[in-house]
């Protein structure tokens, strides 16, 4: 990477949008080229510099990069030359800092520095990791007061702690499952993932350690019919088709577009269990 660069973040402001050239430029390498990967780990420096771009060039291998909610879901290399220094960031003191676009042949955005917090090792196609992006976040032990799975969720290995309290909120593992089960809206098929949240039917909080991961046990949905899933307002019949509760006007059905017509676009047997369950202590009838 030649002897001369001298890589910082000082002159850079977050939110601020930046091209490989310049940054080249600032950093002293001889041309941008130098920086042209999607992972940069300059000589001698404790950085790692993600360059993320969300919609590639359709001759550049299609990785499912993407923020929601102000975390970054990023696939490695796909050689994984990466991830051992990824994954022990952290303990060696490296630093992470992220630049990110929504399409290619444009400006990234630096976001400064994000922070691992779960990952899941691949042999046959690239790895998956998640960060936080702009500040640290410890996972705090979120069972410490739910008597219920205290004894259940004590044996299990830290991994699959951190898992499963992140699938409280849907993220990590649990979000992955369900985009690879669904791969759109579960109801509407809207493509765009960054706008689609992960939602439990039967709720985190009446759920076993098993069921919080469940893949089944959850919906894609975007963030209207998410949201009147998660307080009740629609369930989805045994032929998946949608339910609307009484407590929702007239009106407030027609400002919402909803519409008896709509229905789960599959109802694999395993989501049926979660579903009655959603239909008999969720759904608002009457």
């Amino acid at each position: 990477m030649g002897d001369t660069v001298a890589v910082g973040f000082e002159k850079l402001q977050v939110g601020q949008e930046y091209d490989r050239p310049f940054l080249a430029d600032l950093w002293g390498y001889k041309g941008f080229q130098a920086i042209s990967r999607g992972v940069i780990t300059p000589s001698g420096k404790n950085f790692i510099i993600l360059f993320v771009t969300k919609e590639k060039q359709k001759s550049l291998t299609q990785y499912r990069d993407y923020i929601n909610d102000n975390n970054l879901h990023w696939e490695g290399e796909e050689k994984h030359t990466s991830d051992s220094r990824v994954i022990n960031a952290e303990s060696a003191k490296d630093e992470i800092h992220l630049f990110y676009r929504e399409i290619h042949h444009s400006p990234f955005v630096y976001h400064g520095k994000i922070f691992l917090k779960e990952y899941k090792i691949l042999t046959d196609r690239p790895s998956k990791f998640l960060f936080s992006i702009g500040k640290s976040v410890a996972l705090p032990d979120l069972f410490d007061d739910i008597e219920l799975h205290q004894q259940e969720y004590r044996t299990l290995e830290k991994t699959e702690q951190k898992s499963i309290v992140k699938s409280r909120i849907g993220q990590g593992i649990f979000r992955d499952r369900l985009i690879e089960t669904w791969g759109s809206c579960s109801v509407t098929g809207l493509s765009n993932i960054t706008l689609l949240r992960a939602s439990h039917v039967k709720p985190w909080r009446d759920s076993s350690n098993r069921e919080r991961m469940d893949p089944m046990n959850g919906l894609l949905l975007h963030p209207t019919l998410d949201h009147l899933f998660d307080s009740g307002f629609i369930t989805f019949d045994d032929d998946g088709l949608i339910l609307i509760s009484e407590k929702l006007s007239k009106e407030e059905i027609e400002i919402l577009y909803l519409s008896d017509n709509l229905k789960l676009r599959k109802l694999p047997d395993g989501l049926r269990k979660y579903m009655r369950f959603h239909r008999q202590n969720i759904f608002k009838n009457g």
